[in-house]
């Protein structure tokens, strides 16, 4: 138990200096920090407590998990919200840890606990104990279901805006918050496992549940300091409501829309017209909005058009033209010369990640796969 504690804060501690190292730093990184240093000191404050239980230090540490989580919920919010800004509605992010906080006190202050107590609290808390930590549990399930629905609209406003999402999808968010889910599921078996007699005390399952919050904090870290804001990566100006990051979810109604069933027939056809004459596709930056001001229309329209005359959002429509593209340079024998990669950058794409990725999710086939069964049929046809 204690190397755990060491070996978790100590790596804790060095990511925390990442972060705090990280340039241009915004509020979620300052949210990520107060993540990172929050588990830390919990870590800390149980190797304390090995070295003797007192009031003190049992109580940080009791109030220590609902804050963590709290922070968490901050921090994860922010990514998704479209001006990286602190919201009053988030208020309830902290109802648990406040709760939780009259309660703790109130009980250390009305009850003369010993140092015996103490332990039994610590190494098997109390049936009320118990309780109110299945309540946290729960909540924290509930808060983690609500985030999941909240990365479906980020997903759905980015591609609803943006062409290439590669640098600001939080799809590694989602990993982690299933990996959240799982890990919290496994601390409902753990308190069966007690209620069963299968586990004594906590003391007996604490050291995996530890781990466990290292190997994810890590995961965490590491992709925050990676992570780009839409605001960063985009130069999101809060001024210009035309790209507010604001999506329609799947199936819903333009219901405000004054656009006929003429009118979006006849945009969809000057977005075709736009994109096969003047290639727009090829820039790899390319956003909603440039096909807005180009065609002198709101975005809302140009996602309206799109979505209910092509059925896609703006990310698959360009996507759709930069892999045709792609697919004719890949057989064109004059472009043998390139690499696969320097043709895909000639077809819009910025990474070789997301070129293979979008490609064989349209094709059925990875990029250089299509050139050999493409050569192979020409020698075919020649020979023949």
């Amino acid at each position: 138990m204690i190397a755990v504690n060491i070996v978790g804060a100590s790596v804790l501690c060095i990511m925390l200096l990442f972060v705090f190292t990280k340039k241009g730093k915004n509020t979620s990184d300052y949210w990520l920090i107060a993540v990172i240093g929050l588990l830390a000191s919990y870590f800390l404050i149980d190797l304390w407590i090995q070295h003797g239980l007192t009031h003190t230090n049992l109580i940080i540490r009791s109030l220590l998990a609902p804050y963590l989580f709290a922070s968490f919920l901050t921090y994860a919010a922010l990514l998704l919200d479209e001006g990286h800004r602190l919201r009053k509605k988030w208020w309830w992010f902290g109802l648990y840890a406040v709760i939780w906080t009259v309660i703790l006190l109130t009980d250390f202050s009305v009850s003369d606990y010993t140092l015996a107590d103490l332990k039994e609290i610590y190494n098997t808390p109390t049936t009320a104990n118990k309780i109110l930590f299945i309540i946290h549990d729960v909540f924290n399930v509930g808060a983690l279901f609500w985030l999941l629905s909240k990365t479906k609209d980020y997903d759905q406003t980015l591609k609803n805006n943006y062409s290439d999402i590669t640098q600001v999808n939080l799809q590694w968010l989602k990993n982690f918050i299933w990996t959240y889910l799982m890990l919290k599921f496994t601390v409902f078996l753990a308190w069966g496992a007690l209620g069963l007699g299968i586990a004594t005390s906590i003391a007996d399952i604490r050291p995996v549940f530890n781990i466990w919050f290292v190997v994810l904090m890590i995961y965490l870290s590491y992709h925050g300091i990676r992570q780009y804001a839409v605001a960063e990566f985009y130069d999101y100006d809060p001024a210009n409501k035309s790209v507010v990051l604001k999506a329609d979810k799947p199936g819903q109604k333009y219901q405000s829309s004054t656009l006929s069933d003429d009118d979006l027939k006849e945009l969809q056809t000057q977005i075709n017209q736009l994109f096969e004459e003047e290639l727009l596709y090829l820039n790899a930056e390319l956003k909603v909005h440039d096909l807005a001001r180009k065609l002198e229309v709101t975005t809302h329209k140009i996602s309206q058009t799109l979505n209910s005359q092509a059925g896609l959002t703006f990310y698959d429509y360009v996507n759709q033209y930069r892999v045709n593209h792609f697919k004719k340079l890949l057989i064109d024998p004059t472009k043998q010369k390139f690499t696969i990669l320097g043709l895909g950058f000639d077809s819009g794409f910025n990474s070789k990640a997301s070129m293979n990725r979008i490609f064989k999710q349209l094709a059925g086939i990875t990029p250089k796969e299509y050139q050999s069964q493409s050569s192979a049929s020409s020698e075919e046809t020649s020979q023949g």
